[in-house]
């Protein structure tokens, strides 16, 4: 019988949480990927990736494009997990620890941006649902930011989406283009300025005050949000559609944070 609740390296996962992020390895490692030169180790890695996959599911790997061997194996695991046919703690603490060794391959190969500094204009929490409102200071754990809550877990509250921030230019520009949006209205927890946005993507570390977060995946818009736009197209704020996405982080270092304090891209 597999557990409710699985700790993995001090972060907890519902069966849910595990079965999802398993589902997720796909994204993760093409959105690491994407727009980078990526040195022969990180192919290495995602082969690795792939072939873990395969090993728990007790199938060959599809064929030589790791990439999407991951994410086709991955969705074989989620239904494999849900009729208890693989382990999700093994599966999942291993594949976390590969996409932590890729990102620090792809920054040793200079992969990553080069250090800019940016500004944290607001922070915002709810007790669930949109728009988050402002508060002035708060605790960063790995959990989240103190005083925040889901109103649903399907698609939120894993530990990579322990917080989610977004760019405070990409949201003036909607406002200059008469949406009415605002900060925390798309549910970000962190607004910050000063940013290159298109920088801000999977694998970078960024520090918030004492608070050290890493990106990990793009968060999709939703419904929710079509209200903020007024021509209710919620998907402009798609990753596809160009750096204008919200993105999540996993909190490495927790503290105390406050509206005003210095944010470092690849500190």
């Amino acid at each position: 019988m597999q557990p409710d609740v699985l700790t993995i390296d001090g972060y907890r996962y519902s069966a849910h949480d595990a079965r999802a992020t398993i589902t997720n390895l796909g994204a993760w490692w093409d959105q690491l990927a994407a727009g980078r030169v990526c040195p022969p180790a990180f192919d290495d890695l995602a082969e690795r990736q792939a072939a873990l996959l395969a090993e728990a599911l007790r199938e060959p790997v599809p064929d030589d494009d790791h990439r999407r061997n991951i994410s086709v194996l991955g969705r074989s695991a989620y239904a494999a997990i849900g009729d208890g046919l693989l382990d999700p703690e093994r599966v999942l603490a291993l594949s976390l620890d590969l996409l932590h060794e890729a990102s620090s391959v792809l920054r040793a190969a200079g992969a990553m941006p080069e250090t800019a500094l940016g500004r944290l204009d607001q922070i915002n929490v709810s007790d669930g649902g949109v728009p988050k409102r402002p508060v002035a200071t708060a605790s960063v754990d790995r959990g989240g930011v103190a005083g925040d809550r889901q109103a649903a877990r399907q698609h939120h509250g894993r530990p990579w989406q322990a917080v989610c921030l977004w760019s405070a230019e990409v949201i003036d520009d909607l406002v200059a283009a008469g949406h009415p949006i605002g900060y925390g209205a798309c549910g970000e927890n962190l607004t910050v300025r000063g940013l290159p946005w298109a920088e801000v993507r999977s694998g970078v570390r960024l520090a918030v005050g004492p608070v050290l977060l890493e990106a990990s995946l793009f968060s999709l818009p939703c419904t929710k949000n079509a209200q903020w736009f007024l021509d209710g197209d919620f998907q402009r704020i798609h990753h596809e559609r160009g750096p204008v996405s919200r993105i999540y982080a996993t909190v490495l270092e927790p503290g105390a944070i406050a509206t005003g304090d210095v944010v470092v891209l690849e500190p």
